[in-house]
């Protein structure tokens, strides 16, 4: 085990948070410990340690990261997905927020909604329906694709920029139905009753792509 401070000095303005990787489920920790990290600031929270565990450590791993957060006066667990708390987010949630970068969802500590529990996680703040920095792979398009499901292309940039290039790759096949006989077909409501996501509106570039991506699958 080890406890790796981070590599930003933490503000003390902002929420402090710890992350969480297991050496056996981390393949490539230096990735994520660069996506906890970049994750952590872009929602604004003071990242103070990267928490290293072995499978055999510790006889509790997730009750010894814990003990770090409590001791810390932490809000935030990081981890790179739910498989590092053994699928089952309910106990980190007892104590403090959880976020996980793959797919990047929130999931708020118990008691501080109405329902009193945890019963599924809440998707990022706007900052992650933004549009991508640098081109995406085809797999993290696709990856993208499955965590903005709800989320309507012409309002996600993330998600108009991955369509696009799965469109421009023929990874799409145009619909034969209209979104509005889909949801018929799955006893859905349409539109939606949950709310859109705000974004900040696309790009000229993106819309572009996303356009003959489109007229590229219909051909």
């Amino acid at each position: 085990m080890s406890l790796r401070p981070a590599t930003e000095k933490p503000d003390p303005k902002y929420s402090r948070a710890i992350g969480y990787l297991r050496t056996d489920l981390s393949h490539n920790q230096p990735h994520h410990t660069e996506a906890i990290r970049l994750l952590a600031r872009r929602q604004g929270h003071a990242l103070i340690y990267i928490v290293r565990l072995g499978p055999d450590s510790v006889p509790d791993p997730i009750g010894h990261v814990l003990d770090i957060i409590r001791a810390t006066a932490t809000t935030t667990l990081f981890v790179p997905d739910l498989a590092h708390l053994e699928n089952h987010p309910g106990r980190v949630c007892d104590t403090c927020d959880l976020v996980t970068v793959c797919p990047e969802q929130l999931w708020l500590k118990a008691g501080t909604n109405t329902r009193e529990s945890i019963t599924g996680p809440t998707w990022l703040p706007e900052a992650c329906h933004g549009e991508p920095h640098a081109r995406l792979r085809i797999a993290e398009a696709h990856r993208i694709m499955q965590v903005h499901r709800p989320c309507n292309p012409l309002d996600c940039p993330r998600k108009a920029a991955a369509f696009a290039l799965l469109a421009e790759a023929g990874k799409l096949v145009p619909a034969t139905r209209s979104p509005r006989e889909r949801a018929a077909a799955r006893g859905l409501s349409y539109p939606p009753s949950e709310p859109a996501t705000a974004s900040s509106g696309l790009s000229v570039a993106v819309l572009e792509r996303l356009l003959a991506g489109l007229t590229r699958a219909q051909r």
